[in-house]
């Protein structure tokens, strides 16, 4: 980790970036770079794949980024968040590999390709990459941020440890979320911009991914799969999957579930929980994707439809549990 604390401290132009769709996390633990390293003096800039989860738009209220539009700016350091591979940065990936810059990753999944970064500030303990963004700021010395950095770090740790109730919830996660309250985060109020603020589409989305749950293995399997067309004729939306996936994972004989949903251009992302057996990453894997042992998803190729991926998904699914 020494590594990418010189790298950065040597860097003057620093582009940061996350994965695909970011998520609270990977834009909570970009924003709190942003702001640690421009009190460094860096020239420092936010550049997403493409639009992020609609419900941390506020997020940009106090921290500007800007949308991939096919040309990269000039950098000294790429760093790339919650990003376990290159890929993950979808369309950004060709440009990118055509600069000689250094790559370094803020990351607390489990490394696919660790010999593409030039060097890692990684931890798979930790149950948040905004804690590790936290962390290496401290460590360059960047103790004092404005609350904007800890508001967004606190997204980053609340989302991924779904309100510091899910297995990863470990001391050092509350210890951090102490930390974040004590330097001004209403806890209260980011929730209410998380979570309060739905567009009218969400609740029928929610019923229309619900209508083709199916249980196998006796209830412990739980799998539901969704398309444009049935949310369109629902007049529904799906933006965020969580909420599905916790009503699922909440029955009380459901070990794991799996949630299809189409995205863009007809492709299928599947996503995954579990409670305390079955390792989802694991799964996740054989599909081409990845993640935590009780949260990770994975996306098929454009060209696979859904009953292909449905079957894809429970076949996996049904042999690692087998394993069990």
């Amino acid at each position: 980790m020494q590594q990418a604390v010189s790298l950065i401290k040597s860097s003057s132009t620093i582009l940061l970036t996350g994965h695909l769709r970011a998520d609270g996390d990977c834009l909570g633990a970009q924003i709190v770079l942003y702001h640690a390293l421009s009190a460094m003096g860096k020239e420092v800039q936010i550049m997403l794949p493409n639009l992020p989860d609609q419900r941390y738009g506020f997020l940009e209220q106090k921290t500007p980024w800007k949308i991939f539009d096919g040309e990269l700016p000039e950098y000294d350091l790429l760093i790339a968040c919650d990003c376990n591979e290159l890929g993950r940065l979808g369309g950004m990936v060709p440009e990118i590999l055509k600069r000689s810059q250094p790559k370094m990753v803020v990351d607390h999944h489990i490394m696919m390709t660790p010999d593409t970064w030039d060097a890692a500030f990684h931890d798979v303990e930790a149950a948040a990459s905004g804690i590790l963004a936290i962390e290496l700021a401290q460590l360059l010395g960047a103790e004092s941020l404005p609350l904007a950095a800890y508001e967004a770090a606190f997204v980053a740790l609340m989302t991924d440890t779904g309100w510091l109730k899910y297995s990863n919830s470990d001391q050092r996660s509350f210890d951090m979320a102490s930390y974040l309250v004590a330097r001004g985060v209403d806890s209260s109020r980011i929730y209410d911009l998380v979570y309060q603020q739905l567009e009218d589409g969400r609740p029928l989305g929610v019923a229309a991914a619900l209508q083709n749950l199916q249980y196998h293995a006796d209830g412990k399997i739980a799998v539901a799969w969704v398309t444009n067309d049935l949310l369109t004729a629902g007049n529904g939306s799906l933006d965020d999957t969580d909420e599905v996936l916790d009503i699922i994972r909440a029955v009380a004989n459901v070990e794991a579930v799996a949630l299809l949903c189409e995205r863009d251009a007809g492709q299928i992302k599947v996503s995954f929980r579990s409670k305390t057996i079955l390792d989802v990453n694991k799964v996740a894997r054989r599909i081409g994707g990845g993640g935590h042992a009780r949260a990770a998803g994975a996306s098929f190729e454009r060209s696979v439809g859904m009953p292909e991926a449905v079957a894809q998904t429970l076949e996996v699914l049904l042999d690692e549990f087998a394993t069990q």
